[in-house]
């Protein structure tokens, strides 16, 4: 795939692609650290075509979609006016999901993706822009932090049965 690389909302009828994407690239980026059991547990009531519908249509959110040569190859998902906890005082908008597909790792997809959704947050009013991270994947963090996202706290997180430890990062849309 060399084609252009190009953003859009997701509509109705992405819902299928968008929910074999978004469980392939959970399960490419999870699968390795957790069991079996909770990898499914999680994926069945995270993902599948009725789920992503339900939510492309929630007006509270707001799915983007990656696409290089015709093919699904990112996606990325925004809760709406929704305040960071540690700074609840200013306009927040969250990044719930943000993933790239393997075979778009270190082609710049990720960042472009990060401008699309951090455009599209100022452009809703939003004055910080946040998401959870495993504190366990030292590589999504270490690419949130060079999109000058700032560790703001903590959270926890269920993956099936296991509560795991998130860092809560947030990236101050006001700063150039």
């Amino acid at each position: 795939m060399t084609g252009a690389l190009s953003f859009r909302r997701a509509a109705e009828q992405d819902a299928r692609p968008l929910a074999v994407l978004a469980e392939k690239t959970f399960r490419d980026t999870y699968t390795q650290f957790n069991t079996p059991e909770n990898m499914d547990a999680h994926c069945s009531k995270s993902f599948g075509e009725e789920i992503q519908r339900a939510e492309i249509r929630d007006s509270r959110r707001e799915s983007w979609l990656g696409e290089r040569d015709g093919k699904l190859v990112a996606f990325a998902q925004l809760i709406l006016d929704k305040p960071c906890p540690p700074v609840s005082n200013q306009r927040g908008v969250e990044i719930l999901r943000f993933y790239v597909d393997a075979s778009q790792h270190g082609k710049g997809v990720a960042y472009r993706l990060m401008d699309e959704l951090a455009a599209r947050s100022t452009a809703l009013g939003a004055e910080v822009l946040w998401l959870c991270v495993w504190d366990q994947n030292a590589h999504a963090t270490a690419f949130y932090e060079r999109c000058r996202f700032e560790k703001v706290g903590t959270t926890t997180f269920m993956l099936g049965a296991e509560q795991q430890s998130d860092w809560v990062m947030c990236r101050d849309l006001r700063r150039a």
